[in-house]
C-alpha cells in the first residue's frame, strides 16, 4: 500500500511511518522542517526515539522518502494527517489551522482513498472535515485514528497498544483496519464523536492522576509531613494505591491541552480537569515559595538540572522547568540551567552547574541524575538521585 504521512517527520508520525515501512508499505513523509527532511533521507532521527534509529537505519531508499512537497502525496491509497487541534490561551480549541491543512491538501487526494486524522481533535471536527470533503471529493473516505504513545516509547507502545479506529463507514473501517493491522495487536472500531473524546478522557485521565498526585504533595509539604514516607505506607503491598504517581511537574504537549479541550467541550463543567491545571500548573510557585520560607532566595544561584518537559526525552515543549526558570529570575541572585539531552546556547554543563550553584533543583528526572552526589542543597521530588532532598 501506498502511504504519505503529513507532519510525518514529528514525534508522533516519524515512528509510525519506519514501522509501516518495515511492513512492505511504500511510505512518504511530508515534513515543512526541511532539516529534518534532510536527517531522515540520510537515514538519521531528527530527535531521540529509542529503537527507531536503529529501523531507520536499515531501510532502503524507496521504503521511505521524506519531502516538504504536497506533491508527493499524489498516488497514495492512504493519506496520513498528523496536526492537532490548536488550543488558544483562554482554554478555546480552534480547528481552523486542521481545516486551512485539509482544503490545501485536497487537490493532491483526487486518487486517495482515505484521509485519516491521527493527531487529538476537539470532538465533532472529523465529521464537519468529512462533510466538507464529501461537497469536493465524495469518494475520499475519512477516519479518526488517534496515537496514543509516550515518547521514548513510541515503536514500543504502537505495536503494543491497541489501536482505536474512529469510523462511519464499514469500507472506511477496512481501508484503517488495512494499515494498522500488521503492526498493532487488537483494533477497536468506534464511531467519530466515541473516538475523538476516548483520545481526550485518556489524556484528561492521565493528567489528573498527576494532579491528585501534587495535591497530596502541596498538603504534604504545606503541613511538615514527610510525603516520601507517606507515599510508601499508601503503595506498598496495597493495591489500590499502586498507580499513585510520584509528584512532580505535570506537561507536555498533550496532556495540558487535552484537558482544556475537554473543559471547553463540556461549556467549561468539567470541574477536576480545571482543578487538575491549577494544581499542576503551579507546582513551579510551590516549590519557590517552599525555598523561600527556607532561604534567602535573593541572595543565591540556584541552577535548574533538567529543562525538558519529562525525563529522558529531548522534547521541551510546554516544559514546566522554563516557568520555573522564569519564576527564579525574579527571586533569586541567577539561574543556571543545564540538560543532558536538550542543548540551548546558556545551558551549563551539569558538573558546572552543580559547582556554581548554592541550590540544585531537578527538575526533569532524566537517568544522567543517578549518579550526581552533592553536599549542596538539593530539591529532587523525582527521588531519581540518593541525595536528600530538601522536599
Amino acid at each position: 500500500m501506498k502511504i504519505a504521512i503529513i507532519g510525518g517527520g514529528g514525534r508522533v508520525g516519524l515512528p509510525l511511518g519506519i514501522l509501516l515501512a518495515t511492513k512492505d508499505h511504500s511510505v512518504k513523509v511530508i515534513d515543512i522542517d526541511e532539516s529534518r527532511v534532510e536527517k531522515i533521507n540520510r537515514r538519521i532521527m531528527p530527535f531521540l526515539e529509542p529503537i527507531a534509529d536503529k529501523l531507520l537505519a536499515q531501510l532502503k531508499a524507496d521504503q521511505l522518502v521524506a519531502s516538504s512537497s504536497y506533491e508527493e502525496v499524489k498516488g497514495a491509497d492512504v493519506c496520513i494527517l498528523i496536526t492537532g487541534t490548536p488550543v488558544d490561551n483562554d482554554g478555546i480549541p480552534s480547528a481552523n489551522h486542521l481545516i486551512t491543512i485539509v482544503k490545501s491538501l485536497l487537490p493532491f487526494l483526487k486518487h486517495t482513498k482515505l484521509l485519516m486524522l491521527r493527531s487529538t481533535v476537539y470532538p465533532g471536527i472529523t465529521g464537519e472535515i468529512q462533510n466538507y470533503i464529501s461537497t469536493i471529493l465524495p469518494e475520499l473516505l475519512v477516519s479518526f485514528c488517534p496515537e496514543r504513545i509516550a515518547e521514548g516509547k513510541a515503536i514500543e507502545e504502537i505495536e503494543a497498544l491497541p489501536q482505536i479506529i474512529g469510523v462511519e463507514s464499514d469500507e472506511a473501517f477496512n481501508l484503517s483496519k488495512s494499515v494498522f493491522q500488521q503492526i498493532s495487536p487488537k483494533l477497536i472500531r468506534l464511531n467519530f464523536s466515541e473516538a475523538e473524546i476516548s483520545k481526550l478522557f485518556a489524556n484528561a485521565y492521565r493528567y489528573l492522576k498527576f494532579g491528585i498526585a501534587n495535591e497530596f504533595f502541596k498538603i504534604c509539604v504545606e503541613n511538615d509531613i514527610n510525603w516520601e514516607r507517606v507515599w510508601q505506607s499508601l503503595k506498598t503491598d496495597y493495591p489500590r494505591a499502586k498507580d499513585l504517581p510520584l509528584p512532580g511537574f505535570a506537561a507536555g504537549p498533550c496532556l495540558v491541552k487535552d484537558t482544556q479541550q475537554l473543559d471547553y467541550f463540556s461549556k467549561k463543567g468539567f470541574i477536576l480537569g480545571k482543578s487538575a491545571l491549577e494544581i499542576n500548573e503551579n507546582m513551579p510557585n510551590l516549590i519557590v515559595n517552599h525555598i523561600k520560607s527556607k532561604f534567602e532566595l535573593k541572595n543565591m544561584v540556584v541552577g535548574i538540572l533538567g529543562m525538558t518537559f519529562k525525563g529522558d526525552v529531548d522534547d521541551f515543549r510546554s516544559s514546566l522547568s522554563f516557568r520555573l526558570k522564569n519564576i527564579l529570575e525574579h527571586e533569586s541572585k541567577l539561574v543556571l540551567c543545564s540538560d543532558e539531552l536538550l542543548q540551548k546556547e546558556y545551558f551549563k554543563d551539569k558538573s558546572t552547574l552543580i559547582e556554581l550553584s548554592d541550590l540544585i533543583i531537578i527538575a526533569a528526572p532524566h537517568s544522567g541524575y543517578r549518579d550526581i552526589v552533592t553536599d549542596k542543597p538539593i530539591i529532587d521530588i523525582w527521588r531519581i538521585s540518593s541525595n536528600e532532598s530538601l522536599i
